[in-house]
């Protein structure tokens, strides 16, 4: 005997239904029995032919909103906003840290690799900087994160599962970074459009964020525009997270340091927070040092850290500094206030399940 047709999964045109989800209808009070008589209840129809473009519910490269806003619910995720002007170097960095996580190179960094929703996007980012031969004049190491055309997907996300350092402690922390276009961030700090706003509502759910500033760019001509971007986000951070307590915490990444490593020394880490210590870089930095401070005395946590994520090629060295503003951050990350677990409490007429755990409390009291 033939096996039966599988069941195809249930779609619905209105935009207020959750029951494919295994929610409810949104049409529940006009028909009670929405399987068998809703009119935007459906199957998927697919012919034999057809193969499923992946087996899993995500694509494997960067979370769409959707995606994002249901792991953000379903778990206690740490959302981190990566955002910098254009060129600031933010793929790279993500990419980098990526890198020395999944080689098991975690420094002070309190989490170890688990898995990843964006294993794929995160492989091709890999697999394009281990091409990079290390030439100023060569392909970029990392591709530019692009517009795109899709504005319904405004958002992106690239996603790492992390469970502590400690091989007895078996929590997953889902960790997401935004991976946004350079000229979407600079659009939103220039302009206070709706469609602006919309692709950078997640700033108000962050729990930290990681600025870049092309540290390169700022030491050569025309590095005020840098500095002005810089300065420019910061205070637009600053005002769409005025309500939110408390303040998300601010770490500056000073990228690209490498190329200026010969006439520039970072200072040590107590000092970093000095704008002097920085010398010429820090008089660079006219309107950036100044948001920062207004950042510190509206209650942000700042830090800043030099870092290069791609000095070399791959098989010819190793990142400087990448580890430590996502150790910084997720220091903060952690110590915030989660919600606590909801507890239903068990009806007195409740039947089946609920009965048997009242009974079981109930015995163990009495035993």
């Amino acid at each position: 005997m033939p096996l039966p047709s599988p069941v195809q999964p249930l779609r619905c045109g209105n935009p207020d239904c959750n029951l494919p989800e295994g929610g409810r209808c949104a049409r529940l009070s006009e028909f009670p029995e929405p399987l068998a008589d809703c009119p935007d209840l459906a199957r998927e129809t697919k012919s034999s032919s057809e193969t499923p473009a992946t087996t899993a519910p995500w694509s494997g490269r960067h979370l769409d909103p959707v995606e994002a806003e249901r792991l953000l619910w379903r778990t206690p995720a740490r959302l981190v906003g990566v955002l910098g002007p254009y060129n600031a170097g933010k793929t790279c960095l993500m990419t980098s840290f990526f890198l020395q996580l999944a080689n098991g190179q975690r420094g002070a960094f309190p989490y170890r690799f688990a898995s990843s929703l964006t294993l794929h996007g995160f492989r091709e980012l890999m697999e394009h900087a281990g091409r990079w031969g290390g030439g100023k004049g060569e392909d970029r190491i990392v591709p530019h994160t692009t517009v795109g055309a899709d504005t319904n997907k405004p958002r992106h996300f690239l996603h790492v599962g992390l469970r502590p350092k400690d091989l007895r402690d078996d929590r997953h922390i889902d960790l997401l970074l935004s991976d946004l276009p350079g000229e979407w961030v600079k659009g939103w700090t220039g302009y206070d459009d709706a469609t602006s706003s919309e692709r950078m509502s997640f700033v108000r759910r962050c729990d930290a964020f990681i600025l870049l500033a092309d540290a390169s760019a700022l030491m050569a001509q025309g590095g005020g525009v840098i500095d002005d971007e810089t300065a420019l986000l910061i205070r637009r951070l600053l005002e769409a997270t005025q309500d939110v307590h408390p303040r998300p915490p601010l770490a500056l990444v000073l990228s690209k340091f490498d190329g200026i490593i010969q006439s520039i020394e970072p200072p040590p880490s107590e000092k970093r927070t000095e704008r002097s210590a920085w010398g010429t870089l820090g008089k660079r930095l006219r309107h950036t040092w100044p948001a920062l401070e207004e950042a510190r005395r509206a209650g942000v946590s700042i830090e800043v850290f030099p870092v290069s994520a791609f000095p070399c090629p791959l098989n010819q060295g190793q990142p400087i500094g990448v580890l430590d503003p996502f150790t910084y951050v997720m220091k903060h990350a952690d110590s915030r206030e989660r919600w606590p677990p909801l507890e239903v409490p068990i009806p007195e007429a409740a039947r089946g399940f609920a009965t048997m755990r009242r009974w079981r409390d109930e015995h163990e009291h009495t035993a």
